[in-house]
């Protein structure tokens, strides 16, 4: 198994783990905007003082709950990634992983209580940023193995995987029916190919 790459958080520190697990329970109940520090106090059954030594507002603590969501998928994914032979094919288990996610759990929730809350997530220049860290080293394998042309700028590659994953993970049900595994893999290649040669 790969060694994670996403800890920008010290999940090891009990405290910040028991902390963020009572934000998660508050969120998956009331949504972010009705969530407040002291509900996740009482949650945790924390004191108000221990939070805010870790998280100086409420801002940050959702930013920390994001972010851990965001690296334990990307973790997960990478795993998932590792037996996939080539870079549709990782590209096409990232959407359905995607899109698992947002039917269960967390996203799922603030789906039905607060979508525009889940959307300007995606828009956040930081769940970019980090997503955009995870494809580089898939796309010059792909390059090294001839899958696409090794003159293909690594950086828009990059780019162009990202756009279309949220794309097809945020909008599953627009345009095109890309339903089952095979219909997904089909289009995602047709873009590929013909883009990156």
């Amino acid at each position: 198994m790969p060694e994670r790459q996403f800890n920008e958080l010290n999940y090891s520190d009990p405290m910040v783990a028991r902390i963020l697990d009572a934000g998660e329970q508050c969120i998956r109940r009331f949504g972010i905007r009705r969530t407040s520090m002291g509900e996740v106090a009482r949650v945790g059954k924390l004191s108000r003082g221990s939070i805010y030594r870790y998280f100086r507002d409420k801002d940050t603590l959702v930013e920390g709950i994001f972010m851990r969501q965001q690296e334990n998928f990307l973790n997960r994914t990478e795993a998932q990634l590792e037996r996939q032979p080539t870079l549709v094919d990782k590209l096409t288990q990232s959407v359905l992983a995607g899109r698992r996610d947002m039917r269960e759990g967390l996203f799922a929730a603030l789906a039905l209580i607060e979508p525009e809350t889940l959307a300007v997530m995606f828009l956040d220049p930081r769940f970019y940023q980090r997503s955009v860290s995870f494809w580089p080293p898939h796309v010059r394998q792909a390059q090294a193995a001839g899958e696409i042309s090794a003159a293909a700028n690594v950086d828009f590659v990059t780019d162009l995987i990202v756009r279309l994953a949220v794309s097809l993970v945020m909008f599953p049900g627009l345009g095109v029916k890309l339903n089952t595994r095979r219909a997904l893999r089909e289009y995602l290649q047709r873009i590929l190919s013909r883009e990156l040669g």
